[in-house]
């Protein structure tokens, strides 16, 4: 009787695997294999498509890209890049009723997503470049909503001046244009360091914060991409075969190294401002301004410039690359024996300029001077943003000595 009154019961539902769903994975066209996957004719004759497989490539739960199988890796120029422009002011809605929307109302980014998906169709390799609007209020919207996009249309966002640019990419990847892509936002970055360089002698200290404060905004998205970068190195590094040389992704993890420490030494220097009282003239507060610009102009400058000495070794023919990264690795070495570094000289340097002017107050405390919990903060910050630059050195070292190892691995 048990048996007989006992349900019949079918077979459970799975719970998918999302995790699984969403990995970029080959798949056969319709009529192969027995798949249900269907690629209307008008992506074929497009992209001239006569594979009878794709690249699947899920970007969230509700959308994908699929590429061609047979697309072959294809190095990156970033200055090869189409550049397109995007006048907001220009937009029907937007420059007008933006900043008065509701942050709940989900249509209030709809012109611009439109736009810049409209305008990075017909390239592979496209910078957007939107122009900032002069009402800072709409700037702020503006900028939430390009970095709120960014991770929904898969864009890098990063500034140039008088506009925020965002960048749309859809190769195949190996570990060394991984490479490439890194190289290209360090030297960005690195580029908005130099020019703040150059100019920091005629800088103000309240100017100097103005400043430092847009460039570590600068950094703090191209810090975005270059994480978002070397997690892909780190995959690209895993799912490959073992055919190229491990040097690649190390080096890809050098410069995201480096990246960090010049976030690092950006904010580092905002704090360094804030402690000092930029309306307090006196003589320490002076001295520690000053030491502010020598460590910029020597330590931090030096530092640029050994990385950049090292990148470079990526564009060199084989024979001259191999020298300069010998000769990297052994200037790194003579300058730890000898300690005879920029680094090492401006941690005496500045031993020295607060041993003389102590000596040169005695009758107002001496030492004493320093003792403000503001200076001794400041000074500790700037021997902290010195091993900083200590530390770019040795990266430099590293990415010298990772790129001799890829040269050698291809001969």
């Amino acid at each position: 009787m048990g048996d007989i009154m006992k349900k019949r019961r079918g077979k459970q539902p799975i719970k998918p695997d999302i995790e699984e769903a969403l990995k970029e994975r080959l798949v056969y066209l319709k009529g192969v294999q027995g798949s249900t996957m269907n690629i209307p004719i008008i992506y074929r004759r497009t992209f001239n498509w006569e594979s009878d497989s794709i690249i699947f490539k899920p970007i969230n739960k509700r959308a994908f890209v699929v590429y061609r199988s047979d697309l072959e890796d294809e190095d990156i120029d970033p200055d090869n890049f189409v550049i397109r422009k995007l006048d907001i002011g220009k937009l029907p809605w937007y420059p007008s009723g933006r900043v008065e929307a509701d942050d709940r109302d989900r249509s209030r980014k709809e012109e611009l997503k439109e736009m810049l998906v409209s305008l990075s169709l017909t390239d592979r390799f496209v910078h957007v470049d939107v122009s900032k609007p002069d009402d800072m209020d709409l700037q702020v919207c503006l900028r939430d909503d390009l970095e709120s996009l960014s991770g929904e249309l898969g864009y890098s966002y990063s500034t140039i001046p008088d506009a925020y640019r965002c960048t749309f990419q859809f190769p195949r990847h190996t570990n060394e244009q991984m490479v490439n892509r890194s190289v290209s936002v360090l030297r960005s970055t690195m580029k908005l360091l130099r020019g703040f360089i150059e100019d920091f002698l005629d800088l103000s200290c309240n100017g100097a914060k103005e400043r430092l404060e847009e460039i570590r905004y600068s950094v703090e998205m191209a810090e975005v991409n270059m994480d978002r970068i070397y997690t892909n190195a780190l995959n690209v590094h895993w799912d490959l075969p073992q055919i190229e040389p491990a040097g690649f992704f190390l080096i890809s993890q050098s410069c995201e190294r480096s990246h960090d420490e010049i976030e690092y030494l950006v904010d580092c220097s905002l704090e360094v401002l804030d402690l000092l009282d930029c309306s307090d003239d006196n003589d320490v507060m002076g001295l520690l301004f000053d030491e502010l610009i020598s460590i910029w102009r020597s330590s931090i400058g030096k530092a640029l410039d050994k990385l950049d000495a090292a990148l470079q070794t990526r564009e060199m023919g084989e024979d001259e690359a191999l020298v300069r990264c010998l000769t990297i690795i052994r200037e790194h070495r003579m300058e730890k024996q000898r300690r005879s570094s920029m680094q090492d000289r401006s941690i005496t340097e500045l031993a020295t300029k607060i041993e003389g002017l102590s000596t040169r107050n005695v009758e107002k405390g001496g030492i004493k001077l320093f003792a403000r919990k503001e200076y001794v903060g400041s000074i500790e910050l700037l021997f902290g943003m010195n091993q900083s630059a200590v530390r770019l050195g040795n990266i430099s070292k590293v990415i010298a000595t990772k790129q001799l190892y890829v040269i050698n691995s291809k001969l």
